[in-house]
C-alpha cells in the first residue's frame, strides 16, 4: 500500500480512537467537570493587506472526558461578527489534540486599518466549557490613490556647443500630488552608451542640472539626446525629452583643445597658472602623419619647452598628444593672446584659439 496513504489512514484512526464519536457523558477524575483546558492558540498570519486573506487559527485542547466541539468566534472593528469551526488535524495523547480551522478576511476598503480579534471555545462530552483568546488579525487600509509625476518644460541650452565641448544646463519642472522624491536627466550620447545627470531643485517645482560635454574631435558634429525625469515617493516615474544639443565638429583631421577654455581667470603677479593643450589627429588608421607647429603670442603666455614660442610636432594617425601653456602675468590687470596650430602643408586652416587672463596683487 501507498506509504502516504497508510500514514493518512493511520493518523485518522488514531484521531477516531482518541475522540469520542458521541457526547456521552463520562466520570471526570475527582468527580468534578471543569471544562476543556484551550491554550497553545495562535493565529497567522497576524497581517494582512488591504485585499485580506485566509487565517488559520490553531489551539490545543485537552479535557479527560472527551471533546464534543471545538469554535472559534470573532468580531472586528469594522462591526461585523462571525464564527467557525476547529477540527483535529493532530493526536497529541489520548486526551489532547492540536486542532485547527481558517476564516477569510475580507479585503478592506477604508482608508484605515481594520483588525479582528478571535477566541477559541471548547465544549468536553459532559458540556463543559473552557476558552482562550486566540489574537489579533490586522487588515491594511486601502492605498490612497497615486498618480505618477508631472514633468514639464523639460529643456537643455545651449542646443549648440563648440567644437571643444563645454557645458550644458539641463532643466525641467516636476510635480506631484503627494510629495517629488527627486528629478535627474539621462544624457544619450553618440555612440549610444548613456549617463545620468541628478537635476537639483532651485525652487519647489523647478529643477536643474548641468552636463559637460566632451570635445569632438571629428569632422562632423555629434549629437546628444536628453530625456528628463521626475520621481516620487512611490518609486513612480514620468518623463519628457528635453530634446538634443550638438557639438561642431573641426574643418579638418588635426585640431586643438585647451582644457577649461583659454580664459584663465585672476592669478597673482609673478605666479603661474597651467593649461593643458590637447593636439589629435583625427584621421584613421593607415592614414599618413602630420607635421605641424603649435605657437603663442602674449607676453604673459608661454609653451614649455618651446623654441621662439613654437613648437614643431609630427603626429600620427589617430594620436593624440599633451602639451603645456603657462600663465603668469608680468602686470596688474587683463593679459590677452592667442595660441595657434597650423599645418605644415596647408592642407587645412589654422586653429587660432584665444587667451586672456587678469594679474592680480598678492593678497595681504
Amino acid at each position: 500500500m501507498n506509504r502516504v496513504l497508510l500514514g493518512a489512514l493511520t493518523t485518522f484512526a488514531a484521531l477516531l480512537l482518541a475522540l469520542p464519536a458521541g457526547a456521552a457523558a463520562c466520570e471526570p477524575e475527582g468527580g468534578e467537570d471543569t471544562g476543556p483546558l484551550v491554550s497553545e492558540t495562535v493565529l497567522t498570519p497576524t497581517s494582512l493587506p488591504w485585499e485580506g486573506g485566509s487565517v488559520v487559527a490553531k489551539a490545543r485542547v485537552e479535557d479527560d472526558c472527551g471533546i464534543q466541539q471545538v469554535y472559534a468566534e470573532g468580531s472586528s472593528t469594522g462591526g461585523t461578527y462571525f464564527a467557525f469551526q476547529l477540527l483535529p488535524f493532530e493526536v497529541i495523547d489520548g486526551n489532547t489534540a492540536i486542532y485547527k480551522g481558517e476564516f477569510t478576511a475580507g479585503p478592506n476598503y477604508e482608508e484605515w486599518e481594520v483588525g479582528y480579534q478571535v477566541t477559541v471555545s471548547a465544549w468536553d462530552t459532559n458540556g463543559a466549557y473552557g476558552e482562550a483568546y486566540a489574537g489579533e488579525v490586522s487588515v491594511a487600509g486601502l492605498p490612497a490613490f497615486d498618480e505618477a509625476p508631472y514633468v514639464s518644460g523639460a529643456d537643455v541650452t545651449p542646443r549648440y556647443v563648440g567644437t571643444e565641448g563645454g557645458w550644458v544646463t539641463i532643466s525641467a519642472d516636476v510635480s506631484d500630488t503627494r510629495s517629488v522624491a527627486g528629478a535627474f536627466a539621462i544624457v544619450t550620447l553618440p555612440d549610444a552608451t548613456v549617463q545620468e545627470v541628478r537635476l537639483e531643485p532651485v525652487s519647489y517645482s523647478h529643477f536643474v542640472g548641468y552636463y559637460r560635454a566632451p570635445a569632438n574631435f571629428g569632422s562632423p558634429a555629434k549629437s546628444y539626446s536628453v530625456q528628463a525625469y521626475g520621481e516620487d515617493d512611490a518609486g513612480q516615474q514620468a518623463t519628457e525629452s528635453a530634446g538634443t544639443f550638438r557639438v561642431a565638429g573641426r574643418p579638418g583631421p588635426l585640431s586643438a583643445v585647451i582644457e577649461r577654455s583659454g580664459s584663465i581667470g585672476n592669478v597673482t603677479v609673478g605666479k603661474t597658472a597651467t593649461r593643458i593643450v590637447t593636439v589629435h589627429n583625427g584621421n584613421a588608421a593607415g592614414a599618413k602623419w602630420i607635421k605641424a607647429s603649435l605657437s603663442v603670442t602674449g607676453s604673459s603666455f608661454s609653451l614649455r619647452n618651446s623654441v621662439g614660442g613654437k613648437i614643431d610636432i609630427a603626429i600620427g594617425p589617430g594620436e593624440t598628444r599633451l602639451f603645456w601653456l603657462d600663465f603668469k602675468p608680468l602686470a596688474l590687470g587683463p593679459a590677452t593672446g592667442s595660441l595657434s596650430l597650423s599645418r605644415i602643408d596647408g592642407a587645412q586652416p589654422p586653429t587660432v584659439l584665444s587667451l586672456s587672463g587678469k594679474g592680480i596683487p598678492p593678497a595681504s
